[in-house]
């Protein structure tokens, strides 16, 4: 019989990722230790848009890590396409907020409990938003992703996995950069959102790639976040 200690330790770290919720997060997540947003928790990246995500996340007591990357909809915290937000000093204090009581990656990285997990808000030039990049400009972006990543988080897809617009363009429009990069680094999951109607897993060379938006095809939401359990990693002896 497992001693309560093994059982615990059986269960592993668990994920629960979702992407796009627009304003509309949902009033209960199951529970799990590690919470993924990947990006489009606003409409435009207004003031009370980010406040309402704010106080969202502080009501999600259950996660001990709470990681978020922004998305094309979060204008806000694109600084550089446009700085004169930062002089909306409520805003920015709200921003200031989730940076500071949350993890927010922006091409950057950080370890959970041995796991590295690199977030981007970048994707292609689609429609109209922040961080919209060019397929020239994004190689440049996904060589900073660092190779012994476990979990990849983006919120523009790569070519071929969760990327079929069929409500626009009725076509694959995800980014084929940063699949390549993706298929060399062979990150445990790549994780991203962006087109609704694409939501679903996929899986290729070993890799899981999902697609969590929330929201659906045009203004429907309510797709069931996913989440994933890997197993703790052992402590090394000093």
């Amino acid at each position: 019989m497992q001693s309560s200690n093994e059982q615990t330790k059986g269960k592993g770290l668990k994920f629960v990722c979702l992407s796009d919720t627009h304003n509309q997060h949902p009033k209960k997540l199951e529970k799990g230790d590690v919470l993924i947003h990947c990006g489009d928790f606003t409409c435009a990246g207004d003031y009370k848009e980010v406040q309402n995500f704010n106080r969202w996340l502080d009501e999600q007591k259950e996660f001990k890590y709470k990681i978020i990357i922004a998305g094309n909809h979060d204008l806000s915290f694109d600084t550089r396409k446009y700085p004169q937000l930062l002089n909306y000093q409520e805003l920015q204090q709200e921003i200031q907020y989730l940076k500071k009581n949350f993890i927010y990656l922006e091409n950057s990285d950080v370890d959970i409990e041995g796991y590295k997990i690199w977030g981007s808000p970048h994707s292609l030039e689609y429609w109209y938003g922040a961080f919209q990049i060019s397929p020239d400009e994004s190689e440049n972006i996904w060589k900073n992703i660092h190779d012994q990543t476990d979990i990849v988080l983006t919120h523009g897809p790569p070519y071929g996995h969760g990327d079929m617009s069929k409500s626009e363009v009725h076509n694959n429009v995800g980014d084929q950069q940063l699949l390549q990069r993706i298929k060399q680094i062979k990150p445990k999951y790549h994780i991203f959102g962006h087109i609704h109607e694409a939501y679903g897993k996929t899986e290729e060379d070993g890799i899981t790639f999902i697609n969590c938006s929330y929201f659906k095809n045009g203004y429907s939401f309510g797709n069931k976040p996913f989440s994933f359990t890997l197993p703790y990693k052992e402590q090394q002896n000093r």
